[in-house]
């Protein structure tokens, strides 16, 4: 008796820490051999029971797929775990947890002051507490303030909130950082996962949750007073739909779903048994530097550079791009995780971008060097290096925060954007049909897709604005092409017509045919008015020294 009293209270402890204590009872009782022989032999085959268990997963919903953690940092193995907490909180203080975390916290090497501490719990720890609550509740048996106080959704803490309250001391000391809830810029994130339990706790409460929906549903027309109200019927026959829908589905474990269950009454709770959980708790550490951001305007000198690596079946066509060459110093400075670079808009590979430039974002992703790397000296070391290249200049750099991205939208979509262009006619152009073209304002444009980018964008007609043109000649047959356009305006196609898909054209305005040799950007006005198009008149005095035309197109030419 006192064997199995042993074994059944402390069965599945470690046997390393239990054993010493097993060999001082099994000598008072005279058989230690026994005694230890019998404690593993039980401990091993529950294990082997739960290992067994835990390989019927249930099925799982593709949405739920991107939440569970394939490589945990830690397991916590479904052996003698409270039934609420699923052992997260008899862990939280392990001290081989504790200095495995802060192994892998130094490795990642960051430089910081505070850390802010984050924890998520499995949501279906939620349903088990609501419903250990009502058991008791039901158990009592009696009203009053006690009873009063139980049902009270403040009455329990949030598992969560405990493991914050003895966690974040514990790192705080070994890391010798303090814990600040109200610094955002490093965050150490727990994430506890049991998905395989969620799906089970949630699953006996599909049925009530629909009875729930009903009667909701139900109420909900009662307050029509017209029964043949047309939103009314739209509605029945979404809700119909949706009825249908469900009743084929999982019963998810979700926040939406879980405010569903809130809402049930006692009695319904009373009904629900609580499933016992045969799967493990997984736990992943994730860490987190606030992203820095560094925006300015990028010049781009040279043809045939991308604006991003393009790579075609995995092979880099060009050796650099202009993202490349404008993080390659801020990646070495800052060391972030990763990099996402962001423009407002793009031009061509083949197209220079001139003049003051085009409107950049670097964003940073979790930088490890920032707490004293973010300066403005750091700003100038990175423009001097970037600068120093021959095919691309940026201009005052500066920090920014994730609000720059409206106006990098506004860049793209809504800037007057004006160009320079070589063009060659098929036939000489009178001088009064230059005169009429340069005096021509507010020409639209029906754009159909462009074949060359058809296999990318959708097949649409788009409206858009030729503001002005301007006309210099360079020969009887060559011209400088000097274009005022709305935001997005294929100019390539405008000018060639791209088998009269793009209507008006140069070549339907010209009674000719056109086609283009070479293309720039040379400035960026925010809006249409009537000073931009007294400016955009002198472009070719105010950009004579960067639209030089090509030697190429001089060899061309000749």
């Amino acid at each position: 008796m006192i064997i199995l009293g042993i074994n059944q209270i402390n069965l599945f402890r470690d046997r390393s820490l239990y054993s010493p204590f097993l060999i001082e009872v099994g000598q008072i009782l005279g058989n230690e051999k026994l005694l230890i022989e019998e404690y593993d032999f039980l401990r091993l085959k529950k294990k082997s029971d739960v290992h067994e268990l835990s390989q019927h997963h249930p099925q799982i919903h593709s949405s739920l797929k991107e939440f569970i953690i394939h490589k945990p940092f830690y397991k916590i193995e479904n052996l003698n775990n409270c039934s609420i907490c699923l052992g997260i909180l008899q862990s939280v203080d392990d001290k081989l947890l504790i200095q495995a975390l802060i192994h892998t916290i130094n490795q990642r090497n960051y430089d910081f002051e505070a850390f802010k501490f984050a924890v998520k719990t499995p949501i279906g720890i939620q349903i088990r507490q609501i419903l250990i609550l009502n058991n008791i509740a039901s158990e009592i048996q009696s009203e009053g303030a006690l009873i009063f106080n139980i049902c009270q959704p403040q009455f329990t803490i949030d598992i969560k909130v405990c493991v914050k309250w003895i966690m974040s001391q514990l790192i705080s000391d070994c890391l010798q950082k303090k814990s600040d809830a109200q610094d955002d810029r490093f965050q150490i994130n727990l994430q506890y996962e049991n998905l395989f339990d969620d799906i089970e706790q949630f699953k006996p409460f599909k049925e009530l949750v629909e009875i729930q929906d009903d009667r909701f549903w139900e109420e909900k027309i009662k307050k029509k007073v017209k029964q043949n109200d047309p939103q009314l019927q739209e509605e029945m026959k979404q809700r119909l739909l949706q009825k249908k829908n469900n009743k084929q589905q999982q019963f998810l474990p979700n926040q939406t779903n879980l405010e569903k269950i809130l809402r049930l009454s006692t009695v319904d709770l009373s009904s629900i048994k609580k499933p016992q959980s045969n799967y493990e708790t997984k736990l992943d550490v994730t860490t987190q530097y606030q992203n820095i951001f560094l925006k300015g305007n990028y010049i781009k000198l040279a043809r045939f550079i991308s604006q991003t690596p393009w790579v075609i079946q995995g092979k880099q066509m060009y050796e650099d791009s202009i993202s490349d060459l404008i993080e390659q110093r801020a990646k070495v400075i800052f060391q972030p995780s990763s990099n996402k670079f962001h423009s407002g808009g793009r031009e061509d590979i083949d197209v220079r971008m001139l003049g003051e430039g085009r409107p950049f974002v670097l964003e940073l992703v979790d930088p490890h060097k920032s707490l004293h790397n973010q300066t403005p000296e750091a700003l100038v070391d990175i423009e001097n290096y970037i600068n120093s290249k021959n095919c691309v200049k940026v201009t005052t750099l500066s920090y920014t925060d994730n609000t720059c991205f409206a106006d990098l939208k506004n860049s793209e979509t809504n800037k007057v954007k004006a160009y320079c262009c070589i063009v060659k006619c098929s036939k000489e152009i009178r001088q009064d049909q230059i005169d009429l073209l340069n005096n021509k304002l507010e020409l639209i444009l029906d754009q159909k897709t462009p074949l060359r980018v058809l296999h990318r964008r959708t097949l649409m007609i788009r409206k858009k604005i030729i503001h002005a043109l301007h006309l210099k000649q360079i020969s009887s047959q060559w011209f400088q092409v000097y274009v005022l356009s709305s935001a997005g305006t294929y100019i390539k196609e405008f000018i060639h017509g791209d088998l009269e898909r793009t209507l008006p054209n140069l070549g339907t305005l010209l009674d000719c045919e056109c086609d283009i040799f070479q293309l720039d950007v040379i400035k960026l006005y925010e809006k249409i008015d009537d000073d931009v198009l007294k400016d955009f008149k002198t472009l070719d005095i105010q950009y004579r020294s960067i639209c030089q035309i090509d030697e190429e197109f001089n060899k061309l030419q000749n």
